[in-house]
């Protein structure tokens, strides 16, 4: 056994006790080895705690951790929706009951799953995966549409959830043309500060993926702030909205659009957790209207926003 896997093992037992992930301090609780795997910063809240285990527990594939397996570490760990209020001890029984083992077979049980769930973890954590290790604090985005080119400026203050990192990545995202032509957007990334860009590819016609290598590793609960600007220089038509879709645990985003006093639109709104697949929004507002103010922009913030939805502002032009 690593010594990964034995700290895996140890934070687990200690998580899994009382009420399990629904202690009222448990955020005090985790520990480097469950926060390194599970991407969970510092100031982090334990309803996003007990999503953020529940997500990466989701992700392991069935091949590696069976589904017997998956069921004893969510109810242990107090994941489980029907006994979540319970104590170790009430749901250890429920297990016994429903597998039709002894208590002291469910206990054994227990500790399997842990030993094997810190086992597939330790093979599946790769501490050079740039994509891992941190979450974002804070993200504040100026939308500039009064330039030539539309223009993007996001400033991150990320925080690292593992001892070392040194690398992240920054995706940016425009739309095919509406014609539907398999056409290479022309998208330029350049770092204003706090980073440099080392590496990007484009992922399809108009995905692109950048590795950004920091001024100098960060140890785990360190906070680094840099920014970076994307620039749409193809002329070709960007999207009627700009939205966010956290892929890791993040606290605050807030972002602002500055239009063309050329080009006022007629509406402006709000939009939170919506599904990607469906924007565009076709020109129908499905949250608050934003009134422009005298430069002729609009603000909005979003305290928590959740992975797998969309959070940003959306418009309209006559």
């Amino acid at each position: 056994m690593t010594r990964y896997e034995t700290d895996l093992t140890g934070e687990f037992l200690v998580l899994r006790r009382g009420r399990g992930l629904h202690r009222p301090a448990v955020h005090s609780l985790i520990g480097p080895a469950v926060a390194r795997w599970a991407d969970i910063p510092p100031d982090c809240p334990n309803p996003e705690i007990r999503r953020l285990v529940d997500a990466a527990v989701a992700q392991i594939p069935e091949a590696d951790l069976l589904a017997e397996e998956r069921r004893v570490v969510l109810v242990a760990l107090a994941l489980d929706r029907d006994r979540y209020a319970a104590k170790l001890s009430a749901r250890t029984e429920l297990l016994a009951s429903e597998f039709h083992w002894s208590e002291r077979t469910a206990r054994r049980r227990i500790d399997d799953a842990f030993v094997k769930l810190a086992q597939v973890i330790a093979r599946r954590v790769d501490p050079s995966d740039p994509e891992r290790g941190w979450a974002v604090r804070q993200l504040r985005v100026l939308v500039r549409l009064d330039r030539p080119a539309p223009e993007v400026i996001e400033e991150r203050t990320i925080v690292a959830t593992r001892d070392g990192l040194d690398r992240i990545v920054a995706r940016f995202s425009v739309p095919r043309p509406p014609d539907g032509a398999d056409v290479d957007r022309d998208v330029h990334a350049d770092i204003q500060h706090g980073a440099r860009i080392v590496a990007q590819n484009r992922q399809g016609t108009s995905h692109f993926r950048y590795i950004l290598e920091l001024p100098r590793p960060l140890a785990r609960n360190e906070s680094h702030t840099y920014s970076i600007v994307f620039q749409v220089r193809d002329g070709l038509p960007i999207s009627d909205h700009y939205v966010f879709s956290p892929l890791v645990s993040c606290t605050l985003f807030e972002t602002r659009v500055r239009f063309s006093a050329a080009r006022r639109p007629v509406a402006v709104w709000q939009t939170e957790r919506a599904f990607p697949r469906t924007l565009p929004h076709h020109g129908v507002p499905d949250g608050p209207i934003l009134p422009l103010d005298r430069a002729d922009e609009v603000h909005a913030r979003f305290d928590r926003p959740e992975q797998g939805f969309s959070y940003g502002i959306c418009w309209l032009y006559p």
